[in-house]
């Protein structure tokens, strides 16, 4: 699909050698951790957005987002286990990503459910949560951070761009939060479809329990059923991956046997390179 990548943007995205290589590191200090935390949402703003809307802040309210203390022994097993994946991790964000700071959450902190924040951070609750495609998935996120205009110019080439407009208040005021995605929430597929991750009961919402929702930007509906072209052209996915084209393209480069086969996924290895699948 159009031009490949490294004729469009040059040397920007493909350097020929890294400058360092990618690094893991566990912070373990719940001191240092809060401050990487802190410097984090002074870039994204991301829990205070969630304090300023009610549902949001609703489903947060029995919640603690804050750095965990993690004990020695439990650190050296998680670098350990991070270590371990390094030769496996794909070699393009071997390329172009460098440390990445894992932080342990308190087991309540947005559902348990992994992410990242500014400044190359992958927050996870659990330890148990770091298997190898949720890690690649979590650096596929810190890559689309670090290297938007790459992301948008390869969005574009799939069919989405940013979404401008106006959501009815029936879906945005319902409509939950996401630390990936916080900086660049809503996209269109096709200028015709805007998926949007809908709290399954607005009067008690919880962030795990979520529906995705297509709004038809044309014609002014909305509908729970995936749309037959979104259906067909990432055949396959997970439903949630439909949230945003940032959750989808991290789905299915972080398991990329299960999606050999996607229309998707072969315009997107066209656009990214198969070094963004092998290691």
């Amino acid at each position: 699909m159009g031009q490949a990548l490294g004729q469009t943007f040059g040397q920007t995205f493909h350097p020929t050698s890294p400058k360092k290589s990618l690094r893991f590191i566990v912070v373990s200090n719940k001191q240092g951790a809060q401050h990487l935390l802190d410097n984090s949402e002074q870039k994204d703003f991301y829990l205070q957005e969630c304090h300023d809307d009610k549902r949001n802040d609703m489903a947060r309210r029995q919640m603690t987002y804050s750095a965990n203390m993690i004990q020695p022994e439990e650190s050296q097993q998680i670098q350990g286990l991070l270590d371990s994946f390094l030769e496996k991790i794909p070699r393009k964000l071997r390329i172009d990503l460098q440390e990445i700071h894992f932080i342990q959450l308190m087991p309540t902190a947005d559902g348990g459910m992994p992410h990242t924040r500014p400044g190359n951070v992958v927050c996870y609750a659990h330890p148990s949560s770091l298997s190898f495609s949720t890690v690649v998935h979590e650096l596929w996120h810190i890559h689309q951070r670090a290297y938007q205009d790459l992301w948008v110019y390869i969005f574009q080439q799939l069919g989405w761009t940013a979404f401008g407009g106006d959501l009815p208040t029936s879906l945005e005021d319902c409509r939950r939060y996401n630390p990936d995605t916080i900086d660049s929430p809503l996209w269109v597929y096709k200028e015709t479809w805007v998926p949007i991750p809908i709290f399954r009961d607005s009067s008690h919402p919880k962030v795990g329990e979520t529906d995705i929702w297509f709004y038809h930007v044309k014609e002014g509906y909305h509908v729970k059923k995936i749309p037959d072209e979104l259906a067909s052209y990432y055949k396959g996915a997970p439903i949630h991956g439909f949230e945003h084209p940032r959750e989808m393209t991290a789905y299915i480069l972080s398991e990329p046997d299960q999606h050999a086969s996607m229309p998707a996924f072969k315009d997107l290895l066209s656009l990214i390179g198969h070094i963004s699948i092998a290691p």
